[in-house]
């Protein structure tokens, strides 16, 4: 990672252009969804290689380089933000990086379009792709840290998920209300969601068990039936957004 240069405006730009290029696969990620997919690989309880989290981003298809040249300067700037959404569990802050701000009305974010929703459906979609490892090793007494946390990076993933933790808090808050708590709450949650990751990757290297790998990610193919039993791909169940 020492290698791998800061992430900069100019790689956001890069891959803001290269991922929404119609010659990318069918439900590519796009640019702020990749930032919050990959806030949560490498703020997970344990490493997520590359070559484990590079084809989710283009949905199991090519990825369509031009040149090898183009290749390299997007698998770099891919690099340099997951190194810099990694950085930010080890300093103590974790800013959005550009081009993922945050509207000065909170309830505009809820629209599908705004950056901050899509960074929220990559961050849930990375969290779920890892939720068998945040179950098995996330202390009994963190349960409730964890999913506050969640509830904060995933608000703004939809209406319908925002009026369900609104419902669900039975409080007399209206949405408007709890979104502009949740866009207050926003910067603390991403340092906390990746303290909580990097602490329980700290107990587990302590413990040495960081080469047992919970089957259930590791098998499951994006397009295999989905374990639930529901029927359709895990892609298009468990897997999703």
């Amino acid at each position: 990672m020492s290698a791998i240069p800061a992430f900069t405006e100019s790689h956001a730009a890069l891959l803001q252009t290269f991922l929404s290029s119609p010659q990318r696969p069918k439900s590519t990620m796009t640019y702020p969804q990749l930032a919050g997919f990959l806030f949560g690989m490498a703020n997970a309880p344990e490493l997520i290689p590359p070559s484990e989290w590079l084809p989710i981003v283009f949905n199991d298809g090519d990825a369509g380089y031009g040149t090898r040249g183009e290749a390299e300067r997007v698998l770099q700037a891919m690099m340099a933000l997951y190194n810099d959404c990694g950085l930010k569990r080890t300093e103590g802050h974790a800013p959005l990086p550009p081009g993922c701000e945050i509207k000065p009305q909170p309830l505009d974010n809820l629209d599908a379009d705004t950056p901050l929703s899509q960074w929220a459906s990559g961050f849930l979609m990375g969290h779920t792709y890892l939720d068998d490892v945040w179950n098995e090793y996330t202390p009994d007494e963190l349960d409730e840290e964890l999913g506050s946390v969640l509830m904060v990076l995933t608000f703004f993933t939809s209406p319908a998920l925002a009026e369900a933790y609104r419902k669900e808090g039975k409080g007399k808050a209206s949405l408007a209300q709890l979104a502009e708590t949740v866009v207050r709450l926003f910067p603390d949650a991403m340092i906390e969601y990746a303290h909580l990751g990097r602490s329980i990757f700290q107990a587990r290297r302590e413990a040495g068990d960081l080469g047992q790998e919970p089957s259930a990610r590791r098998d499951i193919g994006r397009n295999d039936p989905c374990p639930c039993g529901s029927g359709k791909k895990f892609k298009k169940c468990c897997g999703a957004t």
